[in-house]
């Protein structure tokens, strides 16, 4: 999340800054391709890179293909648009395509990419300053694959996607970049290398928020009445201020499932919550609808094909899932 901060007398004052994607500027993935091609170093903080070749039209390869001082082959997979699994496929195509090249086939594309008449070895050697002792032999090129995939953000089910096969050994990970919109200028910000967990709690639009229901019963009513989000208590309050104007939140009640959504109107409210000053947090939802009949969590892993966990104040899901839930919804709980 990026803020504006006041640098007058009331520094307590802040606004958020609107994100944008690229498309919005008119920015294509082959833009986005150029970028990182040119300026591969400094997105990926542990290694120098060098790269092989970008994706040529109507081929089946990756965006970038680069190699590492060590040999090792780093696989990107580009998008202008908020990542999801199926981007994870399409990564491991390639993977399983250029995973098997041995140096002959890495060095025929080097040489259509770079056409500066060097073998990959070669120039190898003189991108990394590399001495006699260092040099690599053509089979220590490709013993070892990363998997890297660069998005406009992540949902929850790519992030605990890629947790999932880096649990099982594979070295997968994500270049997570967000597009700002200052004063009329657009500014790009990348995060390299994070823990994919993280990326969970910066970039999200549509969230489940459990009710309180165990904790007070009061709370499912006052939010109903009142057509609001509410989080209480230091520690999950805060929770409420990472929504944006026009994010998407499903209010869950424990023991029945989603009773209600609306969309976030973007300002953050403060009240006192069991005798407690300012312990809840709450935002007001626009167009505010109550479910007639609610979709229970078994409903919703009809609707989606996998179950959620919900043993959480607030947790987001997929743009994609979110829509699925709604059109469900509108069809049969309203």
């Amino acid at each position: 999340m990026l803020y504006k901060l006041n640098s007058d007398i009331n520094r307590s004052d802040y606004s958020k800054v609107k994100r944008v994607n690229l498309s919005n500027i008119g920015w294509k993935e082959k833009d986005l391709e150029n970028l990182l091609s040119k300026n591969i170093i400094d997105f990926i903080s542990s290694d120098d890179l060098m790269t092989i070749f970008t994706e040529r039209p109507r081929q089946e390869e990756p965006d970038i293909l680069a190699v590492d001082k060590n040999g090792d082959l780093y696989i990107f997979e580009l998008k202008r648009w908020k990542s999801n699994q199926e981007n994870l496929l399409q990564v491991f195509r390639y993977g399983q395509l250029y995973g098997r090249s041995d140096y002959n086939h890495l060095n025929e594309s080097y040489k259509k990419y770079a056409k500066d008449g060097r073998d990959l070895k070669e120039a190898h050697e003189k991108y990394f300053s590399l001495n006699e002792s260092q040099k690599l032999s053509e089979d220590m090129f490709n013993m070892r694959q990363h998997f890297l995939i660069v998005t406009n953000g992540l949902d929850h089910d790519t992030v605990e996607s890629i947790i999932y096969w880096r649990r099982n050994g594979l070295d997968i990970n994500a270049i997570v970049y967000w597009v700002f919109e200052i004063g009329g200028e657009y500014y790009i910000e990348f995060n390299t290398y994070s823990q994919a967990e993280d990326y969970l709690e910066y970039e999200n639009s549509c969230y489940i928020v459990n009710t309180n229901k165990r904790y007070n019963p009061n709370s499912t009513k006052d939010m109903l009445d009142n057509s609001k989000v509410a989080a209480y208590s230091t520690g999950y309050k805060e929770k409420i201020q990472k929504l944006h104007k026009d994010d998407i939140v499903f209010l869950y009640e424990n023991g029945k499932g989603i009773i209600a959504y609306g969309k976030a109107d973007g300002v953050v409210n403060k009240a006192n919550f069991d005798g407690i000053e300012y312990d809840e947090y709450n935002m007001h939802l626009n167009d505010f609808t109550i479910l007639s009949k609610p979709l229970s969590a078994k409903g919703i892993k009809d609707v989606l094909k996998y179950a959620l966990v919900f043993n959480r104040t607030m947790f987001s899901i997929s743009e994609e899932n979110a829509t699925k839930i709604i059109k469900y919804i509108q069809k049969s709980c309203i």
